[in-house]
């Protein structure tokens, strides 16, 4: 039982990885008054290419690159309907999805199931010292690394600098935002971008690192767990990493179990994150919880002429 414990503790982070990152990019995204709903899509066009340029001989970095590329270009097509054209952001987030989806699909088409080589974890003997307990869950790869330090970066950013504090004022109250001199439409249309930057990230974790391959659907609704997640840690990238680390927990029980032998219903476990999700929306909603974080002028678009 230790031992399955001890497993089950060290793959955590690396599951909770792909939702910490998209959760912190959508986090950005809706600080400045901005729903993203594609960000399934855009994980899925960034995990695809990233698998693409492995297999066709790129390296791991080059791969990184490329998938997120693929992934911001797809951003940048939802940040131009969303905040530049002001098309209700709802739709323009299912067409983004829509739209990544079926592209990924058409480019893996011929790359499906063939392993790549992918990222590793760090060196074991930089944790050689440690017990081996406290090794097994720091022996990660650098992406895993990079979302719990970027969670951090981004918290701190928000909460305690001036580009940060003027995003959310863009996010909170966009006309007074303006009248301070805030330039409203380029905060929105920077911070769509960045959290693109993380959404693909979380793609490129999934096909790199998660699977070490693509196959189409692989996603597998992990965006939309974000998007839920982005409220059950009430707009904060420091409480993301507690509600990652949930969802991750569950997600990497079912290999530990399956690997031991152990007679369980793993078709429903695979369903718990997503139960626990649900289960989330319904207290959420009976109870209001997190409603007091939400930005102000989330999803509303501004025209520099319209006062309130």
């Amino acid at each position: 039982m230790s031992e399955l414990l001890s497993a089950w503790a060290a793959t955590t982070p690396a599951f909770a990885a792909p939702f910490l990152l998209a959760t912190i990019g959508l986090i950005i995204n809706e600080r400045a008054g901005v729903m993203n709903l594609g960000v399934e899509g855009i994980m899925a066009i960034a995990a695809v290419v990233a698998v693409i340029i492995n297999l066709s001989g790129g390296d791991v970095a080059l791969a990184i690159i490329g998938g997120v590329g693929a992934g911001v270009a797809l951003t940048a097509l939802f940040g131009f309907m969303a905040v530049v054209l002001r098309v209700e952001q709802v739709l323009a987030g299912l067409v983004t999805f829509a739209l990544g989806i079926g592209v990924s699909g058409y480019l893996g088409d011929g790359f499906q199931n063939q392993p790549v080589a992918g990222i590793s974890p760090l060196p074991a003997a930089w944790f050689a010292r440690l017990p081996t307990f406290a090794a097994g869950i720091l022996d990660q790869d650098f992406l895993t690394w990079f979302a719990f330090i970027a969670a951090v970066i981004v918290w701190f950013v928000l909460t305690r600098t001036g580009p940060g504090l003027r995003l959310r004022a863009v996010g909170e109250d966009a006309p007074a935002a303006d009248a301070a001199g805030v330039p409203v439409m380029a905060y929105r249309m920077g911070a769509v971008l960045t959290g693109g930057v993380f959404c693909a990230l979380a793609g490129c974790h999934l096909s790199l690192i998660g699977a070490h391959l693509w196959v189409d659907g692989m996603v597998a609704g992990r965006g939309w767990i974000a998007v839920a997640m982005v409220t059950l840690s009430r707009w904060s990238a420091l409480r993301a990493i507690a509600a990652a680390l949930l969802f991750g927990a569950v997600e990497a029980l079912v290999p530990q179990l399956l690997s031991s032998g152990m007679n369980v219903p793993v078709y429903f476990i695979e369903m718990s994150p997503y139960l626990a999700t649900l289960a989330y929306l319904l207290i959420a909603g009976l109870f209001q919880t997190g409603a007091d974080a939400r930005p102000a002028d989330l999803t509303r678009p501004y025209l520099r002429e319209e006062r309130r």
